[in-house]
């Protein structure tokens, strides 16, 4: 991969980096989905710039696929949709909270209005 290739795919690492942390500052994905895309896009990141490990990786696509070039897009498009599954999932999550909440408090209100219906003596 050419020095301009590598730069490209760590520029795109760090937008989706930032792009993750301002999900997770914005509440928008949990805190461990977060975490684990950090790591995943760092690691992927890692591969792609450090020569020897690039290498490595290469030959092991090349035993498997053949090719390996395009698997790297790909890779990255798997990483934007992981991300984008993830955050669909903290926005449910969040507003299933939001409802158990509500009902608790709707409950817990019907309760104490509601005269006690046990007999007394």
């Amino acid at each position: 991969m050419t020095l301009a290739g590598t730069l490209v795919l760590d520029l795109l690492a760090l937008g989706f980096l930032l792009w993750v942390l301002n999900l997770v500052r914005i509440g928008r994905l949990y805190v461990g989905y977060g975490v684990i895309l950090v790591l995943l896009i760092g690691a992927s990141a890692g591969v792609v710039s450090v020569a020897p490990l690039r290498s490595s990786m290469d030959a092991a696509l090349a035993r498997l696929f053949g090719a390996g070039g395009p698997l790297v897009l790909a890779l990255c498009f798997l990483v934007l949709l992981v991300a984008y599954v993830l955050t669909q999932v903290t926005l449910l999550a969040n507003r299933l909270a939001t409802l158990v909440q509500e009902l608790a408090i709707r409950n817990a209100d019907e309760a104490v209005r509601k005269p006690s219906s046990r007999p007394t003596g």
